[in-house]
């Protein structure tokens, strides 16, 4: 039962989250059309996977507001390689104090420390890789990078890692078949955050 009733709520939220980011890629010039079923049964599933991995807690309502985020970010990344700032804070500034009390309930409280120093680390970190690549990483995966790993750092150091590198990788393999099928040059702009989520939200939902 409250599986299906994560389902039903997972659905309801990737829909909405779909939606909202239709209307900004609009208001952003770009009219493509969003799969909006097939991306709340995907959240449904997700939702699903969350209660399965955190079950009732505190843990529960902070990842899945990180996933919901994800959801949203990727899809309107994908269609205008823009990622919008106060999607990402605003994960950031709900997030943060959610874990920070799961960390307090459990009697963690270290991992409140591990969180800050995983988000100011990726963020020195990928900023310096932004400066490096002349903007080929942008302002906006820099934000993203470093509020999901405030996230992964609640999990622990090693997730940080994994998560992070997960995406690079995926996204630089895309990027490196888009070169070879000439589908795109070294000048071509690829959209990097669905990637990063997709990292973040594997290591999330099958790596604790």
């Amino acid at each position: 039962m409250a599986l299906a009733i994560a389902a039903i709520i997972g659905f309801i939220v990737g829909t909405r989250r779909a939606r909202r980011a239709q209307r900004t890629i609009t208001q952003l010039g770009s009219f493509n059309k969003l799969p909006i079923i097939p991306t709340g049964i995907v959240s449904a599933a997700i939702a699903v996977q969350l209660l399965n991995q955190f079950t009732f807690s505190w843990e529960l309502f902070a990842y899945g507001l990180m996933c919901a985020m994800c959801i949203e970010q990727s899809l309107i990344d994908f269609n205008t390689h823009r990622l919008t700032r106060s999607v990402t804070m605003r994960a950031a500034f709900l997030g943060g104090p959610l874990l920070s009390i799961a960390a307090i309930a459990n009697n963690q409280p270290g991992k409140i420390g591990v969180m800050a120093l995983s988000f100011i680390a990726t963020l020195l970190t990928v900023m310096t890789l932004s400066l490096a690549s002349r903007r080929g990483i942008g302002a906006g995966d820099v934000r993203l990078a470093a509020v999901l790993a405030m996230f992964l750092g609640y999990l622990g150091v090693a997730y940080v890692f994994q998560g992070l590198a997960l995406g690079f990788i995926i996204g630089g393999f895309v990027a490196l078949l888009l070169l070879i099928s000439r589908k795109a040059n070294r000048n071509t702009r690829i959209a990097f955050g669905p990637y990063i989520c997709i990292g973040t939200m594997v290591v999330v939902l099958f790596g604790v």
